[in-house]
């Protein structure tokens, strides 16, 4: 696993972003989910960097970031705007993104919103609900998504119900073991949340200071009107086979609103898909990029 003491730092929008770059040529830029922090991608960088100039980072309050302060918010847009920064400090657009579950809704808001700075997106399971609806929904947009979408429709209201409602919940009360289980069993499944390491779960404890936030202060962005038409680059679109249902049925929306997307499983995979399937995750990346 990658080491956080061999980590840069790079100071962007006032905050400083431990980095870590290795390789040459084009440039791909890797951005970790939640409750995660770079050590996510420490399966990536060795396979891609042989051909590309890879930079992965801790997203800010993630570690070894300075942690977020209690009772404050974790904006989104920070998030976006920190990965088009960092970017352009490194002079790197346009970049291959590579983004997973959080940070994959990351790079489609800077891909909507500044999309000359990406030259190709790999998306893993990005959670694109508010794609379709609000964070809690309204009823009524729940009952068009229900007539449009069943399928869809009833998997986000399980997840809903059953991972976020619950995690939040539990962090209302201080309880953050017990709202870090619900979400991890909700976002993973029992048994990959069960066959975490010791190690790979003290990441989850070390970053859940951002998904507290989020959860306490609503933190899904409304990404209904987002004008995902701007985002004609190659997208591709990787979901885990033995993930929870509710990515893959995203992941199918997402390809039909995408200009140029295309939609992948990878076998014997959850959530933290390049973590569980890292070799057959490195051959999607690799081959789709030098598309």
């Amino acid at each position: 696993m990658l080491d956080l003491n061999d980590t840069t730092t790079i100071e962007v929008n006032g905050t400083s972003l431990a980095t870590f770059q290795q390789g040459s040529g084009d440039p791909v830029t890797l951005v970790h989910g939640g409750v995660s922090d770079l050590r996510s991608w420490s399966g990536q960088m060795s396979a891609l960097s042989r051909k590309f100039r890879v930079l992965c980072y801790s997203r800010r309050f993630h570690a070894p970031n300075a942690p977020i302060p209690p009772d404050q918010p974790d904006t989104f847009q920070t998030h976006v705007d920190d990965l088009a920064a960092l970017i352009d400090r490194l002079g790197t657009a346009p970049t291959h993104i590579v983004a997973h579950s959080w940070g994959g809704l990351i790079a489609l808001a800077l891909a909507t919103q500044r999309p000359e700075m990406c030259r190709n997106l790999v998306l893993i399971e990005a959670p694109s609900v508010t794609v379709h609806l609000e964070i809690p929904p309204k009823p009524l947009q729940l009952l068009n998504l229900f007539l449009s979408n069943p399928k869809l429709a009833f998997a986000i209201a399980k997840l809903g119900a059953g991972t976020f409602a619950p995690a939040e919940k539990a962090f209302r009360k201080g309880d953050d073991k017990a709202a870090i289980a619900h979400f991890g069993r909700g976002v993973l499944g029992d048994r990959a949340f069960d066959g975490l390491s010791e190690e790979r779960y003290q990441q989850v404890w070390d970053n859940r200071g951002p998904d507290r936030a989020q959860a306490l202060y609503h933190g899904f962005p409304d990404l209904r009107n987002a004008p995902l038409s701007r985002v004609t680059m190659p997208v591709l679109l990787l979901s885990g086979n033995s993930s929870p249902v509710v990515f893959r049925r995203l992941n199918d929306a997402l390809a039909d609103r995408l200009p140029n997307a295309i939609h992948r499983i990878i076998p014997n995979a959850s959530h933290i898909v390049q973590e569980d399937a890292p070799d057959e995750v490195n051959a999607q990346i690799a081959g789709f990029l030098k598309t």
